[in-house]
């Protein structure tokens, strides 16, 4: 009796795990949609401070990379090396992400932590800055990823990477719309650079730099290499942030600072009290429009950085988007997915 049953449901029973499995997928993919449209729904209540297309797929990176789930990354790179084994690890490190070492300021049994390797100085000299009056500087070692000119404020879409496409929005970026009070006979420009593993990852100032403000985003810890900002819209706007807003000969001035991975990993290096100010905050700026600012006194003038003084760094990965008015006839000097240094001349205006 007990075969002949075993005969009759054997496909039944055959079958059974299958269907349990479709089942639990189904129910996680049931779970994932209703975070999802939870969180549209928060941004659309919020107004979407960041002008953000919130996808499925931007969704998705959001959860596998949320800033909470960044600790490990965190502790990895601020754990402290033992220092008979500094050397060698570090070495290791340097080898595999292809930084070069025989520029460093110290020895590299004087980097505590992986951190402090990212963050490493130069030694003095080891970047020419190619200053002359009316030239916007490049502020770090990257790759570009686009750059180029916005003439219409109604549309101010650009592009996060040139030749795949995606986009971001300059004042969803800024949190401040970069047209209002823009004089006649100028224009937006913008370029947006990409720090590779191996990279030097401290970032300096593009011009004689007045600083006025500065604003701190919080936000996600997405990867910023093209791979992933390539391929999504809004990867600089979702995650966190450092805006430094001022002027340079050519007009108005914004220094964009994108973490990536170690979303508390950037740090100010020009002003003490500033740097204070503008200390890792909570929240999620796309979401909630949190940021913390520091708004440099009325009347002080400023706080002045000759160009390629060094502004601040990164302790992993990271982008510097650069945002700034400039004459129309402007010419920039260099193309998507050039290969650039700090020092080295991005954008000529007309004297």
């Amino acid at each position: 009796l007990c075969r002949a049953t075993a005969r009759k449901y054997g496909a039944r029973v055959m079958w059974s795990p299958w269907l349990i499995l479709w089942g639990m997928v189904l129910a996680v993919l049931s779970a994932i949609e209703w975070h999802y449209q939870k969180a549209r729904k928060k941004i659309a209540d919020a107004g979407n401070p960041a002008d953000v297309g919130y996808t499925r797929w931007l969704f998705l990176l959001c959860l596998l990379f949320e800033r909470e789930r960044a600790h490990w990354r965190m502790s990895l790179c601020e754990a402290e090396l033992p220092r008979v084994l500094r050397s060698p690890i570090l070495r290791i490190v340097a080898v595999f992400l292809g930084a070069d070492t025989t520029e460093l300021r110290k020895p590299l049994d004087a980097y505590l932590t992986v951190g402090d390797f990212f963050a490493r100085e130069l030694k003095a000299g080891a970047r020419r800055i190619d200053a002359a009056p009316g030239v916007v500087l490049s502020p770090a070692d990257a790759r570009i990823l686009a750059l180029g000119s916005v003439s219409d404020p109604k549309n101010q879409r650009v592009p996060q990477v040139e030749v795949k496409g995606t986009t971001f929005s300059l004042p969803g970026l800024l949190g401040t719309d970069p047209f209002v009070g823009l004089e006649p006979g100028r224009t937006i420009m913008y370029v947006a650079l990409h720090l590779g593993p191996g990279d030097y990852h401290r970032f300096h100032s593009p011009a004689q730099f007045t600083i006025f403000r500065g604003r701190r985003f919080a936000g996600e810890g997405l990867p910023v290499s093209p791979v992933v900002s390539g391929r999504t819209n809004d990867v600089f706007s979702v995650n966190e942030r450092i805006v430094l807003s001022g002027e340079w000969s050519g007009g108005r001035m914004h220094l964009v600072a994108v973490g990536a991975a170690h979303v508390r990993g950037i740090f100010l290096d020009f002003d003490e009290q500033f740097a204070r100010e503008m200390a890792a905050s909570e929240g999620m700026y796309y979401l909630d429009g949190c940021q913390t600012c520091a708004q440099i006194p009325c009347g002080s003038g400023g706080l002045h950085n000759a160009p390629g003084a060094m502004l601040g760094g990164f302790r992993l990965g990271s982008a510097v988007v650069l945002v700034f008015e400039a004459p129309s006839s402007s010419r920039w000097r260099v193309a998507p997915g050039d290969r650039v240094r700090v020092g080295q001349q991005l954008l000529v205006a007309p004297r």
